[in-house]
């Protein structure tokens, strides 16, 4: 039986043919469970051809992420810089007291705001001049007050940190900062750049107070310029900064032009106004708007070896406040319009300190 029953499957498993061999289908089948060389072929292709768009797609993607970093990280410095400006600008203060006026014959005829401190904002090169050390002052706004922030020059005196110091920016074009000394202008010819200057005046060295107290009539300039050529008191707050703006104006609430305040980008503390309400002797501006215009480091390479800021139009732009829009957008259209690359950041900078008054007429 065991005998019968194995030939049975044999017979079953493997069909014969009358001469006892396999059958043809049964020897087909066994042959195609592999592959031939053809076959083997079209798929190493075909399997080739998804490698190489695989890396293709993978290369594209690197190369657009790291366009959108390199583009994030070179105006990095330029929203760091309205950050550091509007954090200062913030803290600003006057300090006003008040004294009794009195007419010829000594009877006190009003009450009259005064301040031994000074805020002052303008035109830059009317407000600086020309040059301020190796560096060419460049249109737009320069900006100068005093906060309580506690800067010394030595660490002494660091527990003070509401001491009174002078801040200050603007922008200038010039030889690069950060050149070493011992390489000659014959090897490597000097590279220029547009910069974002810091000034400030360390509490230890602070010349407001010797220009203005006890002498009210003071409305000069020398609490800062007298300072500001002192290379120690400036430092680059961001580079490739081709233009920075500051308007000082009142709430949307009180003027909804945003621009009687500071018509002409002017705001000096030490001048009156005949109108009441725009009066702003010895008051702080409610708000200030800011705005930078940053080019990228592609752009400034290309501009790096000229000795003269490049023409972008600066000068004919930010000579009255009601186009300011219109102006930095002109600005950017003329950087473009020159093959650059360029992208304007704005902020609005509330000062806490600033207690607006329409009750003064001095």
């Amino acid at each position: 039986m065991n005998a019968l029953f194995n030939s049975m499957s044999c017979h079953k498993a493997f069909p014969q043919n009358e001469a006892g061999r396999a059958s043809p289908s049964a020897t087909n089948k066994k042959m195609r469970t592999a592959f031939s060389l053809i076959e083997l072929l079209i798929s190493l292709a075909v399997l080739s051809v998804l490698v190489v768009l695989a890396a293709s797609l993978i290369g594209a993607i690197q190369d657009v992420w790291k366009r959108s970093s390199a583009r994030t990280e070179q105006f990095r410095s330029a929203r760091q810089a309205l950050e550091t400006i509007s954090s200062r600008l913030s803290q600003a203060t006057l300090n006003p007291y008040w004294v009794v006026q009195t007419n010829a014959s000594g009877v006190p005829v009003r009450y009259e705001r005064q301040s031994d401190l000074r805020f002052l904002t303008g035109p830059a090169i009317s407000t600086i001049g020309s040059t301020v050390g190796s560096g060419t002052i460049v249109a737009g706004s320069a900006i100068f007050f005093q906060a309580p922030t506690g800067y010394f020059t030595n660490n002494s005196a660091s527990s003070l940190n509401a001491a009174l110091n002078t801040w200050g920016y603007y922008v200038e074009y010039g030889p690069e900062s950060s050149r070493p000394p011992f390489i000659s202008t014959s090897i490597i010819p000097t590279k220029n750049r547009f910069r974002l200057v810091e000034f400030i005046d360390p509490s230890d060295g602070l010349t407001v107070f010797s220009k203005t107290s006890g002498n009210s009539a003071y409305n000069g300039k020398d609490w800062f310029t007298a300072t500001l050529a002192t290379a120690g008191n400036r430092r680059v707050l961001a580079d490739n900064i081709v233009a920075f703006v500051a308007l000082p104006r009142l709430s949307t609430s009180e003027d909804s032009t945003g621009t009687a305040l500071s018509p002409a980008y002017i705001y000096d503390t030490t001048t009156s106004n005949a109108m009441p309400k725009l009066n702003h002797k010895h008051q702080l501006p409610p708000i200030v708007d800011i705005a930078v215009v940053a080019i990228s480091e592609t752009t400034a390479n290309r501009i790096q070896w000229d000795s003269s800021p490049p023409n972008f139009g600066t000068s004919d732009l930010f000579k009255e406040a009601i186009k300011m829009d219109a102006d930095l957008e002109t600005l950017r259209t003329n950087i473009d319009a020159q093959g650059l690359s360029a992208r304007v950041f704005r902020t609005s900078v509330p000062i806490s300190a600033a207690r607006w008054s329409t009750e003064q007429a001095n």
